[in-house]
């Protein structure tokens, strides 16, 4: 049965795109809205089945992108200037990603209501937590309603500035052997392009800086145009990166 599903960003009716099989049982209907660019399943009734497991057994790279990850907010708050500031990755997971901040100097907390705190138990938001940015890696995928999730988020940790990934798509709808479509975990639900995001920006009264396709910032203040370049512009983030390793050795 199609659905009649309305678009999370734009507001606006989405057609059905294609229909697959998720967690090798469930035929379910993926929906694509022209006005957004944004491409999300039916309503999903799967998620509680889906999230047994809040980490998959089959996640076989969640140190590397950990360490990645850290590499590159290392880069993003050194080259905004914020180093001093107060930090908080959102669906956090093990804690993984906050105690290689901690360990690299940041004042950076985590939080996750589906999974256990390993690695950074002390180091959690306490009640009227304020920060002054958010992380969130391979969180959005996730999420039903992400414009509303985002203007929640910004609203409980009074902020308005986030780092986060999620790997976006350009013109054409992916082929159903796109891998970020995971069908066998039933965890992502949501895929975005890049207009997409900077759709949602607008709506959160943000800008938005595009890294590659990947890696995003969504924040309302107005970036230099030097701490621009070097964000969306890989070969001034490579030039900055060498800057970075030469400065931790002098240090």
């Amino acid at each position: 049965m199609i659905e009649s599903i309305k678009d999370p960003v734009s507001g606006e009716l989405m057609e059905m795109a294609f229909s697959e099989v998720v967690l090798g049982k469930y035929d379910v209907q993926y929906y694509y809205s022209e006005n957004s660019g944004l491409l999300k399943t039916q309503t999903p009734f799967w998620l509680n089945e889906a999230y047994e497991e809040a980490i998959s057994d089959k996640d076989i790279g969640l140190v590397r992108r950990n360490i990645r990850n850290a590499n590159i907010l290392e880069l993003i708050i050194s080259c905004l200037s914020i180093d001093k500031n107060k930090f908080l990755d959102l669906a956090g997971g093990y804690g993984l990603l906050t105690r290689l901040m901690r360990d690299k100097g940041y004042d950076c907390y985590t939080t996750d209501k589906y999974c256990q705190n390993i690695f950074a138990k002390t180091f959690e938001p306490t009640e009227d937590f304020k920060v002054d940015v958010l992380f969130a890696f391979e969180v959005l995928e996730h999420i039903d309603e992400p414009l509303n999730f985002l203007s929640e988020m910004f609203d409980k940790y009074g902020t308005r500035t986030i780092v986060f990934s999620t790997l976006t798509f350009e013109k054409n709808i992916p082929s159903k052997d796109w891998w970020y479509y995971a069908f066998d975990t039933g965890q992502h639900i949501t895929f975005y392009q890049p207009r997409t995001l900077a759709l949602m920006a607008e709506r959160l009264g943000c800008n938005y800086y595009m890294l590659d396709s990947e890696f995003h910032v969504f924040t309302d203040k107005k970036l230099s145009f030097l701490s621009s370049l070097v964000i969306t512009n890989k070969y001034f983030r490579k030039l900055y990166s060498v800057y970075l390793r030469i400065k931790r050795k002098l240090i």
